[in-house]
């Protein structure tokens, strides 16, 4: 299961086709608090992706249960992509790579 933190439709629709090739069940939020409460309900912990720009670094202690998370957000950026990775957050896409990225790393990290 992917519990997918999208800010825009657009998203959502990349996040789910690219679910949906590798077989992938998703869920998707669209504010850090439900998907904190989702994550605490969830047993196994799900993969996660975060949308950098809705993304709060306060998610952190929600998250510590989760082995698997990804981010992805606009190429410009830096310094999202910057707090995420001071957060632990090591797997990051621009938004334009999102796409060709999300299914390899679902099947990777199952």
């Amino acid at each position: 299961m992917l519990y997918a933190l999208v800010s825009d439709l657009f998203f959502a629709d990349v996040v789910m086709r690219a679910a949906s090739s590798v077989g992938e069940r998703v869920q998707t939020f669209s504010t850090p608090d439900t998907l904190c409460q989702a994550v605490a309900q969830a047993s196994p912990p799900p993969l996660v992706l975060l949308d950098l720009s809705i993304w709060d670094q306060r998610l952190s202690p929600c998250l510590e249960a989760v082995q698997h998370i990804a981010g992805f957000g606009p190429h410009v950026a830096r310094e999202q992509f910057q707090a995420a990775r001071a957060q632990g957050i090591e797997t990051l896409w621009a938004n334009s790579a999102l796409s060709q990225k999300l299914g390899p790393w679902i099947v990777t990290n199952r």
